[in-house]
């Protein structure tokens, strides 16, 4: 059963600026502790109400800025862009020496060359789990398959993915890596992400046949006022970003 990272708190936090309360931070954890979502990211920093948690915490490392994680966590999860490859494999295995699980993130997927470099990287077994982003929401369903394919012949096992919605294809694509085996996919409450935002939640756990009642709440009362305040989903800039497969910043670029 593929397993679900909730990534509300680090991805969504785009939109807000992380700026989430202490109550809104635990009551979203707890929601996902009673409806047993494996994996909890509570952000690039874990945040200082944390304390324990049923669900596994993962902090999130950029590859272009490796910083100690909080000891809090259990999962570390290090993001790069192809150029960074070679940092990130190193911070992986930095991190999973000092008692992590690791997961080693790919963003912008479809741009990653040097798979070669990976079917040759001989600790790929010390990962949880390899993640493919879909960071412009630009993918079809073929491309998240063709890439799948890609990290299997690799020598992977345990392949994640992560969707954008911009092209309002997340849900899709996501069903496409869960009926391809994925060891684990994404989702944020209430689709809070920037731009087209992520993949909705709740529509995730509704599709996996596992309780999504606890988030009509929490939506209600921490997630709604944020999306009115801050709003996000599909618009022109998310449109252009997914079919130009351009960052949400450069868009004015790709219209000229």
């Amino acid at each position: 059963m593929t397993k679900i990272l909730d990534c509300t708190l680090r991805d969504g936090g785009h939109v807000n600026n992380w700026e989430f309360s202490n109550e809104c931070v635990l009551a979203s954890l707890h929601a996902a502790e009673i409806t047993g979502i494996e994996y909890f990211e509570a952000g690039y920093n874990m945040p200082e109400c944390i304390k324990s948690s049923k669900t596994k915490l993962v902090a999130m490392v950029d590859a272009k800025n490796i910083q100690p994680v909080s000891l809090i966590a259990d999962c570390v999860r290090v993001a790069c862009y192809p150029h960074q490859i070679i940092t990130a494999v190193k911070a992986v295995e930095d991190f999973k020496n000092q008692g992590f699980e690791v997961f080693l993130h790919l963003m912008t997927a479809d741009k990653f060359e040097d798979y070669e470099l990976l079917a040759n990287w001989k600790n790929k077994d010390i990962l949880t789990s390899i993640y493919f982003a879909d960071s412009f929401g630009a993918f079809m369903p073929s491309d998240v398959e063709r890439i799948y394919k890609k990290l299997q012949n690799c020598g992977f096992e345990k392949i994640s993915f992560h969707a954008h919605n911009n092209l309002q294809l997340a849900f899709t694509n996501t069903i496409k890596a869960i009926e391809l085996g994925a060891y684990s996919v994404d989702g944020c409450i209430f689709g809070m992400g920037r731009g087209g935002g992520n993949l909705p939640l709740e529509l995730l756990l509704k599709y996996l046949n596992k309780n999504y009642e606890p988030y009509i709440e929490l939506i209600n009362k921490y997630y709604l006022p944020i999306y009115n305040q801050y709003g996000w989903g599909y618009g022109f800039e998310a449109l252009i970003s997914g079919l130009k497969n351009v960052h949400p910043d450069k868009v004015s670029q790709a219209i000229v």
